[in-house]
């Protein structure tokens, strides 16, 4: 972590039983925080002041949640029960706290206000000044609900998810909230054009050299000369799907070479395609192709 992260990217003001966490560094010197936190417990307690910032908590909770206390500045603030799929945004530059009352389990997004800035410049739309969803105006978000439902593997197991995953993610959450949160006009776009073939091409030559999944979807937009938000749906349009998802086919692919013509053993053919370990790679491989590793090399030499 860098030196600009903060505790709310932790989550650690709750005092969860279960904090997972990772983080986006699609935009370098603006880092978006992803973090689930839930507990079983009922009266969790107060949740801890913080230093007001230029930056926002967005909260979607994956199950009911009511009970509560709220406070701005120290005095009783409205909010509504939130259902499974709701989501509330909390301007950090304010000073809010809650006495948590029942259990919760809920996803919040840490999003610093240069992000919002970065994602408006990536849109062609003027300047985002603020986001607005406070909690007495909660509202049910199915896209926000589904990008958290995508996050949880990854949330699970962040040895095991790829930069290039979280970093494309995070974009699509940041462009949905600006859309949909500033205030501001985003204008409808025409059918979006795909890459160049040179900028494909680069594109797909990065990758492979970085099947480990460490290469950032800010590296692979700035080398085909477009913005972070252009390539990514620029790079679906001319390939049929994301970059993260061509990326772990190329994975698997180039496991299918190793598992046909050596005998390497799984552990080391999962290192060499850039898998976390040889669970990640046994799962991630079964997933995509229908039969185990070790099972699909016995059916090839048959």
């Amino acid at each position: 972590m860098a030196d600009t992260d903060t505790t709310w990217q932790y989550s650690e003001h709750m005092h969860a039983d279960v904090t997972q966490t990772i983080v986006s560094r699609a935009l370098p010197y603006s880092p978006v925080g992803i973090t689930r936190v839930n507990t079983n417990r009922r009266h969790s307690g107060l949740t801890d002041p913080y230093e007001r910032e230029s930056a926002y908590l967005v909260i979607l909770q994956l199950q009911p949640f009511g009970e509560q206390e709220l406070w701005l500045a120290g005095k009783p603030a409205p909010h509504v029960p939130y259902g499974a799929g709701w989501l509330a945004i909390y301007d950090l530059e304010r000073n809010w706290s809650a006495n948590l009352i029942g259990e919760y389990d809920c996803m919040q997004f840490y999003i610093p206000q240069a992000a919002l800035t970065e994602t408006a410049k990536d849109l062609g739309i003027r300047a985002v000044q603020h986001l607005h969803c406070p909690p007495h105006l909660a509202v049910a978000d199915p896209v926000v609900h589904h990008l958290s439902l995508a996050l949880l593997p990854a949330l699970a197991h962040p040895e095991h998810a790829s930069a290039l995953f979280v970093d494309h993610m995070a974009l699509a959450l940041r462009a949905h909230l600006v859309q949909h949160y500033s205030g501001v006009q985003v204008p409808s776009r025409r059918v979006q054009a795909g890459l160049a073939p040179w900028q494909e091409e680069r594109a797909k030559a990065l990758i492979m050299a970085h099947l480990d999944g460490e290469v950032l979807l800010e590296t692979l937009a700035e080398a085909c000369g477009v913005s972070r938000a252009h390539f990514a749906k620029a790079f679906r349009t001319s390939v049929g799907m994301p970059p993260h998802r061509w990326m772990v086919l190329q994975r698997i692919e180039r496991a299918q070479h190793y598992l046909h013509h050596t005998q390497l053993p799984l552990g080391e053919i999962a290192q060499l395609c850039g898998f976390a370990d040889q669970s990640h790679f046994t799962r991630t491989f079964g997933r995509v192709v229908g039969a185990n590793p070790r099972e699909w090399r016995r059916q090839k030499r048959h």
